[in-house]
């Protein structure tokens, strides 16, 4: 009978089953991708929204999706395991997308001292911050705003930084791209944000519609 009892209290006082673990992702939050060796990049992100079919989506660079599927992790938080997958790249404007996994990631809107709450487009002299990964907050001026939407700005960016998030205020403008000249601490070529998602629309699929937290 005291056997049965301490059985009960045993079933009784048992642990509840442990949560999954989740992380937050929002401008400049850093990433890894990881599949073979020719896959593994290191980025950032510029931003976390939802796409017009409700999917959870981060925006980053185009160079840094070097295959769709690939799983992504977060840089410091590798216990939370894969994030989501890459979805699409795009080169010209450099722009990608990666799908989020909803049941792990709590998407934020400000990260790092970065704040996105909106796309706009730059403007030559417009002040400007970057949040990036490996280099945190940067700031200067926007140079030049090319045909086609590629904005060049003295506000430096460094490896890791790429997809990371160029703004104005909150607005996000620009996504890293890369250097635009040696030394690598020069101008930086950033793409546009406005153009990448026009180009989003068009095509459909992951981050069509995109609309930041």
């Amino acid at each position: 009978m005291l056997g049965v009892v301490a059985a009960a209290n045993v079933f009784f006082f048992a642990a509840p089953a442990t949560a999954a673990p989740i992380a937050v992702v929002g401008p400049g939050t850093g990433y890894v991708t990881t599949g073979g060796l020719d896959d593994l990049t290191a980025c950032s992100f510029a931003a976390v929204g939802y796409d017009a079919a409700g999917r959870l989506v981060g925006l980053t660079a185009g160079h840094c999706v070097l295959a769709p599927g690939l799983p992504v992790t977060l840089i410091g938080n590798p216990q939370v395991g894969p994030v989501g997958t890459t979805a699409s790249g795009h080169w010209g404007p450099d722009f990608g997308v990666i799908v989020l996994d909803a049941a792990k990631v709590v998407p934020v809107s400000s990260a790092g001292g970065v704040t996105v709450t909106d796309i706009g487009r730059a403007t030559p002299g417009q002040r400007v911050c970057k949040g990036g990964a490996a280099s945190g907050i940067t700031c200067g001026t926007v140079l030049e705003v090319r045909a086609g939407g590629d904005i060049t700005t003295d506000t430096p960016t460094v490896w890791a930084d790429s997809g990371g998030a160029l703004v104005s205020g909150t607005t996000l403008v620009g996504i890293a791209s890369h250097a635009d000249s040696v030394p690598v601490l020069g101008p930086t070529v950033y793409a546009s944000a406005a153009a990448s998602l026009d180009l989003l629309d068009a095509a459909g699929g992951p981050g069509s519609g995109f609309r930041p937290i």
